[in-house]
């Protein structure tokens, strides 16, 4: 399998792991000294990424990634994906509400040799939020 290939294959593995929220599986898909960005701009190693992705699956247990778009440039794929869920436990300080989150996002994945070597998360951080508390940006 090429570079091409061998990334795409990698990132949508990456993607059944999250949604069948096997955190020791998705660990394994990564370097251990990869360079990891949350959408925030902090810098995770791979204890903080199993933490983040722990605390998200708790929080929306039905949670599902949805690969919108693939753009795949050699080693790097861009992905434009959707997450989706219903917030039934505890998140960024908020009791559960019951309401359904639809959270677009961008990552940006390298991978070399068949682990994930980069992996930098755009979206819109307080998006989030807004849908869980009902506010609207305004």
């Amino acid at each position: 399998m090429d570079a091409m290939g061998q990334a795409r294959s990698v990132v949508a593995q990456l993607n059944e792991t999250l949604n069948a929220h096997d955190v020791a599986g998705g660990r394994r898909l990564y370097a251990a000294d990869a360079l990891l960005v949350t959408a925030q701009g902090r810098r995770l190693d791979l204890d903080g990424i199993d933490a983040m992705v722990s605390v998200t699956l708790r929080a929306f247990p039905d949670l599902r990634m949805t690969v919108q778009r693939w753009v795949e440039d050699g080693e790097v794929v861009v992905t434009e994906e959707v997450m989706e869920g219903t917030h039934r436990g505890e998140f960024a300080g908020m009791a559960p509400t019951g309401r359904r989150v639809n959270l677009p996002m961008v990552h940006v994945t390298r991978v070399v040799e068949g682990r994930i070597v980069e992996r930098v998360a755009y979206h819109d951080t307080a998006g989030i939020v807004r849908q869980l508390t009902g506010d609207q940006p305004g």
